[in-house]
């Protein structure tokens, strides 16, 4: 049933209004009309409308039709208007609507392309590019990755270093041990640290330390070696004592660079060389080694023995000048590097605990005992060669030296080196060749020139007997009255020798090299004394023997010859035997001035020495006894 009240079609339903209207004639019912059109249904609001349109009055519905005629003229009025007005933009938008078909297309296109081909080829490309380069890049960024989170302590160990060489310029080297072993246990660690992906970094075999690790062991390596170097030179510095050596020894000790025995070597080695720039340096100040070298005197000058003999003393007062300085620079020396090593090396470990002994021994053993044996000859080897050279050129001035050496052996023996026994060969050598040397220098040169004076080559005839070799105050004695007193003194020289001007003057030369000797004449030294003396009064003997020989005059300058000759053989030779024997050493001889000990040294010789002595003695009383008339 329809209702009579006017309600207007509603604007969205045009289309079903003319359907309606244009097929009325075939559909008869709304609901044939409905279900020929299922979509009319679909539309909520068709729906909602359809609902709401059986319940509008008669009139309503007679009256829709028109209505939505009027409207859709209106639209189509409105549409076409619009198309007249718009077709440009309807054109374009057309186009546009091409366009983006097509590129939707190509987009369509180009991701199947790169879904099909170029995601899998990037894929394989990633792939292969881990493969290759994933590790490195893995561990330089787990390297820059350790770097970052350990930036606060490497910042740290960077200053290590630079403090490391402060405290070895600064002298505080437990310091400098101690921070060298904070940055050994902090690069250890360092080295071993573990990156968030679980490994340990630098532990695989073909993984290397970090480059900042080596840059900073190599820093403190080098500072720890400036600081051995300035240990090490400390011990060759001379004026340092015990308490710095016993701290850089143990400065060195704690480095553990050097072994036991090594390190002993060089503090010998060390102070050997201190002590041989000490003893240099105190021969050079003395100036006496150009003069030491010379063996025969050659350099001693003067116009008479006893200037010569002057010249002899000023220069063995510098030598033994020198020889004193040198004993006591070697004696505080050798004392003080073999107690110094007797306590650094040898008695150190009484001081420590008896439980820990025997780990201190296995741990820090002693040194080589072959340092200690060598180190006794090699301080010898700088003392005695000098003393053995230089000793017998200070003659006379032998015996402070001789009480000196002998203070500095007892002092030495304290610290287990006792030379005594090697001091008086020294001792002996230097009495007996100051003594030759003295009467070489003195008599034998005097007496030489004097015979060179008076029976000269260049000379047609030597000079008379009576002008030179007797005084003019006194008569020429009787050749039996010309001989030596047994009853007088060793030390009286004989009268008899006065009447003979050159025979005086040289017995008063050596009578000077004997008052010389007295100083220091040590028993070991008599062999030697008259051996140098005998040679001495052999060859002189010989020269006045060959002048007597040569002289060719009158009965009475033979006779001249002849007393001086048996002066020489019979008074000066036993006197001078007698002097040595009994007035210097105190000892018993023979009526021939000859102790037991020189008779058997003289039957040994041959004809050396004593013997050439004895020889020109047996021709002088072999010639007398032809000349005789």
């Amino acid at each position: 049933m329809c209702s009579n009240e006017s309600n207007p079609a509603p604007d969205y339903l045009p289309t079903m209004t003319t359907e309606l209207a244009v097929s009325g004639s075939e559909l008869t019912t709304l609901s044939d009309l409905l279900s020929s059109s299922p979509a009319l249904t679909e539309n909520p609001k068709n729906a909602s409308y359809l609902a709401e349109l059986p319940s509008l009055p008669l009139s309503d519905l007679l009256a829709t039709p028109t209505a939505l005629s009027t409207q859709s003229h209106t639209l189509t009025a409105s549409l076409t208007a619009l198309a007249h007005t718009s077709y440009p933009t309807f054109l374009s938008l057309h186009k546009t609507s091409l366009a983006l078909l097509n590129s939707l297309s190509s987009l369509d296109t180009s991701l199947n392309t790169l879904l099909d081909t170029a995601l899998p080829a990037l894929d394989d490309a990633a792939r292969t590019f881990r493969e290759k380069s994933g590790p490195t890049v893995i561990d330089e960024r787990q390297r820059a990755r350790v770097v970052l989170e350990q930036h606060d302590k490497l910042r740290d160990l960077l200053d290590v270093p630079v403090l490391i060489d402060t405290c070895v310029r600064n002298g505080l080297y437990a310091e400098a041990l101690a921070l060298a072993g904070h940055v050994s246990t902090a690069l250890s660690a360092l080295s071993t640290i573990q990156p968030q992906g679980g490994e340990i970094f630098g532990a695989s075999p073909h993984a290397s330390p970090l480059q900042l690790v080596r840059s900073l062991q190599a820093e403190v390596a080098s500072s720890l070696y400036s600081m051995r170097l300035l240990l090490l030179n400390t011990l060759h510095e001379p004026s340092r004592k015990l308490p710095a050596f016993w701290k850089a020894v143990q400065f060195l000790r704690r480095m553990q660079v050097m072994s036991e025995s090594e390190l002993a070597l060089a503090f010998v080695s060390a102070r050997i060389e201190c002590l041989q720039n000490a003893l240099q340096a105190a021969e050079r100040d003395a100036g006496v080694s150009a003069t030491a070298t010379t063996d025969d005197g050659d350099n001693i000058t003067g116009s008479s023995a006893a200037d010569r003999e002057k010249e002899m003393d000023r220069q063995a007062d510098d030598v033994a000048r020198f020889l004193k300085k040198y004993i006591d620079v070697w004696r505080e020396g050798a004392y003080d590097l073999i107690a110094q090593y007797t306590t650094i090396f040898l008695e150190r470990l009484q001081y420590r605990q008896p439980s820990s002994s025997s780990h201190l021994l296995a741990a820090s053993p002693l040194p080589d005992p072959a340092i200690r044996q060598t180190l006794l000859p090699t301080l010898l080897g700088l003392l005695l060669p000098t003393i053995r050279t230089y000793l017998r050129r200070a003659y006379p001035h032998l015996a402070p030296l001789a009480t000196q050496l002998a203070y500095c052996s007892s002092a030495m023996a304290r610290v287990g080196m006792d030379f005594r026994a090697l001091l008086s060969p020294l001792i002996t050598h230097a009495v007996v060749d100051g003594f030759a040397r003295d009467l070489r220098i003195g008599a034998e040169r005097e007496w030489s020139a004097t015979l060179s004076k008076h029976s000269s080559p260049s000379q047609s005839r030597s000079t008379a007997p009576s002008k030179w070799l007797v005084s003019s105050s006194r008569p020429v004695p009787p050749l039996s009255s010309i001989s030596i007193q047994s009853s007088s003194a060793a030390h009286t020289p004989p009268q008899i020798l006065t009447t003979f001007s050159p025979l005086a003057v040289s017995l008063n030369t050596y009578l000077r090299a004997l008052n010389r000797l007295r100083g220091l004449a040590p028993m070991n030294a008599l062999g030697g004394v008259s051996h140098a003396l005998e040679s001495v009064l052999a060859k002189n003997g010989e020269g006045l023997l060959g002048y007597a020989k040569e002289w060719r005059g009158d009965a009475k300058e033979a006779e001249i010859i002849r007393a001086a000759g048996t002066a020489y053989t019979r008074v000066l030779v036993p006197f001078l035997r007698r002097a040595v024997i009994e007035g210097v050493f105190s000892s018993s001889c023979d009526p021939h001035g000859q102790d037991e000990a020189q008779m058997e040294v003289n039957s040994t010789k041959g004809v050396d020495g004593a013997s050439s002595l004895s020889i020109v003695v047996r021709d002088w009383e072999s010639w007398l006894a032809d000349k005789s008339p």
